[in-house]
């Protein structure tokens, strides 16, 4: 989720990416962790969605969260979070100076989800 390489669209089978299946209407989450703080302002998401044959679709939604200390806090955005399949879905937030960052995302009922790339800035 983090090899820089944007898919041709959200079934692209050539791309790698990562995904919760089979896991269903649960909350999910992945983080990437830095040797020092890092200020970060806005984040991206391009979402795996092999549908209408297999069990992935783009998810219910997602937040971000960072850390402080030992605590995960919400990122406090300036727009809301878009789940949009083919693109990358961008928000911007508040600047948080932080050790890591989480990608939490809510499955739908009856599918799981994926990501082909995420990117913090």
């Amino acid at each position: 989720i983090n090899d820089h390489y944007i898919p041709q669209d959200s079934s692209d089978r050539e791309a790698s990416y990562l995904h919760w299946w089979p896991k269903k209407n649960t909350t999910e989450w992945v983080e990437y962790h830095f040797d020092e703080k890092k200020k970060v302002t806005e984040s991206s998401v391009y979402w795996f969605d092999d549908g209408p044959w297999g069990g992935c679709r783009t998810p219910v939604s997602w937040k971000i969260l960072y850390k402080s200390g030992s605590d995960w806090y919400p990122a406090q955005t300036t727009e809301s979070y878009k789940v949009l399949k083919n693109q990358l879905n961008k928000v911007t937030f508040t600047p948080v100076e932080t050790t890591a960052i989480r990608l939490e995302v809510v499955m739908p009922e009856q599918f799981s989800a994926g990501i082909y790339e995420w990117i913090i800035n």
